[in-house]
């Protein structure tokens, strides 16, 4: 059985971060991180390895030369290969062309199941998974929280959704996107890191695969407004309250 793991590089959720005078690209701290919900999908793969014989796990990142650490974290869990399809427009890359690139390499590769985290951080866009699984003519589980490997052709499993709980059968092979709660993530040991620390990592380029270009084009960034300062109501009833309120929507904001 061979198990892909997409997993992605985002931003540090707490790095700072501006829009350039350009409007088309951002300056930000050189921090990132292997994606919050990718760690539990890697963690999932890693739980299935350990019960099947003669199971592979391979971690797989588009984006930029920088991505290499996200998969040696990937190496230092416990993955047995990994692989970089490098861009340096990653930035600027939307979820069709991500989808395409990773399908095409799914399609290469050979796969029996992919695991995904729900969504990325920094873009919540949570739809790579579903149009891997439209690109690749696979069944398609999001939201899963659960997985139980029946045998090598099928597998359990229960996806939280709307408040709701939904058990599937589904055949493989197939694209599962899990979310918090799956499990917990394990610690790599120094023995993983090491190893992680000395592996040399392939690439590829995202035309080995058929596709060249994104079809979505960045015409500009804008940063948020500034918040109006807030004004608080004082008074001693609800009425009081209300009557200033009306003067200043009148008086000061003008909407009355």
């Amino acid at each position: 059985m061979r198990i892909i793991v997409f997993v992605k590089q985002i931003l540090d959720s707490e790095a700072m971060i501006s829009v350039k005078e350009d409007k088309k690209s951002f300056q930000f701290e050189e921090r990132f991180s292997l994606n919050f919900f990718d760690e539990f999908a890697v963690e999932e793969a890693l739980r299935i390895k350990e019960k099947v014989k003669d199971c592979e796990v391979l971690a797989v990142s588009l984006g930029p030369k920088k991505a290499q650490d996200v998969l040696r974290t990937s190496i230092a869990m416990g993955v047995d290969r990994v692989a970089l399809i490098e861009s340096e427009r990653y930035s600027i890359l939307d979820p069709t062309y991500t989808a395409k690139v990773l399908s095409g390499f799914a399609k290469k590769e050979g796969f029996d199941m992919i695991l995904c985290g729900e969504r990325a951080m920094d873009d919540e866009n949570g739809i790579v998974g579903v149009l891997l699984a439209e690109y690749l003519k696979v069944p398609y589980v999001g939201s899963v929280i659960k997985m139980e490997l029946k045998d090598s052709r099928g597998i359990t499993v229960n996806s939280e959704m709307d408040g709701g709980l939904f058990v599937y059968d589904v055949d493989l092979p197939a694209v599962f996107s899990v979310r918090k709660g799956i499990n917990e993530p394990r610690v790599p040991n120094v023995t993983g890191v090491m190893k992680a620390m000395r592996a040399q990592i392939p690439s590829y380029e995202p035309s080995s695969f058929g596709v060249f270009s994104p079809k979505t084009e960045i015409v500009e960034y804008h940063s948020p407004g500034k918040r109006p300062p807030v004004k608080i109501i004082e008074g001693k009833t609800p009425e009081e309250k209300v009557k200033k309120l009306i003067s200043l929507l009148k008086e000061e904001a003008k909407v009355l």
